[in-house]
Order: structure tokens, then sequence, then C-alpha cells
């Protein structure tokens, strides 16, 4: 009997938060992700930017539409938007981070208001382009290190990670 390959998915989604940036419930909210992504094989970025949070997560899709409708159902933020949702390979373009942060990708991408206050236009082309950013800002950081506070240094695990972040709070 052959044995059933669990599919993997990767998905973009943008909301409005319902608080400042920066604002404790960040904190929250990442500190929720790395706990249950590393825990169900969900690996992502978060990007904080003028009142949105975008968010790419990579995983397996039994795993990832569980994660979705919490997230949907989450009150720190409204107006979720699916831009993109494929299939993607086992292998996650995340390296093996639950989660990391990252605020000044956003305005390097101009993700922010536009002059008319709306929010930019996201093509699918755009979404995947967007995705591929991510993963390479988060291999970068993982290299490198990163000056913003929220973001993950270098070398850091998901056990470090969550322990300086609860020193944060």
């Amino acid at each position: 009997m052959e044995s059933q390959v669990t599919p993997f998915v990767q998905i973009l989604y943008r909301s409005v938060a319902r608080h400042e940036d920066f604002h404790p419930s960040d904190l929250d909210i990442l500190r929720t992700a790395i706990k249950f992504n590393a825990a169900h094989g969900v690996t992502g970025i978060l990007l904080r930017i003028d009142e949105q949070f975008f968010q790419a997560l990579h995983g397996p899709v039994r795993d990832i539409e569980a994660l979705m409708a919490r997230i949907a159902d989450d009150e720190r933020h409204q107006n979720m938007e699916i831009l993109l949702r494929e299939e993607a390979l086992d292998i996650s373009p995340f390296t093996d981070w639950s989660m990391s942060y990252d605020s000044i990708l956003g305005f390097e991408q101009e993700l922010g208001l536009q002059e008319d206050g709306t929010y930019p236009l996201i093509s699918t082309d755009r979404a995947r382009a967007l995705i591929a950013l991510f993963a390479k800002t988060a291999t970068s950081v993982a290299t490198y290190g990163s000056a913003f506070p929220f973001a993950r240094l270098s070398g850091e695990n998901d056990a470090a990670y969550l322990e300086r972040l609860d020193g944060l709070a």
C-alpha cells in the first residue's frame, strides 16, 4: 500500500491591524505563532506596515487551514484578504523558522498606504514575488541577523527567539 504524501501549501494574506504599530498585541501574535507553528510544521514571516499585517505561511494543508481559521477569528485584526494560496513543495522557503517578524521590508517594497489612503493592489504575480522576497529576507536574517528588535537574531532558534520575545513583553 502506498503511503499518502501530505500536500503542502503556501499562503500570503493581508489584514488590517486594530492597534497601532508595535502595540503589545504584535508581540503576542508573534509569540502565539511561534508556538503553534513549531508544533505543526508551519513556517513563515509576519510583516507589519501602516496598520497592515502581511503574513506568508508554508506548511501542511490541514495545519494551514486550521491556522487560517484561527487567524480569521482573531480580533486583533480585520478585513483579512488572501492574496495567494497555492500548492507548494514540502521544503519550506523560510528555512526552519516557525515564524519571524519584519517591518522595514514593507516600506522597501512600498506596501504601505498609498497617497490616496488606500492599500496597494497585489496581483498574483506580485504575491509570489513577495513570498520569494520574504523567504530571501528570512535566509538573510538567519545568516546576518537584524537590528529590528522583534526580528530574529543570527543563528537564533525558536526557543531562544521565544525567550527573548517573552522578555520584551
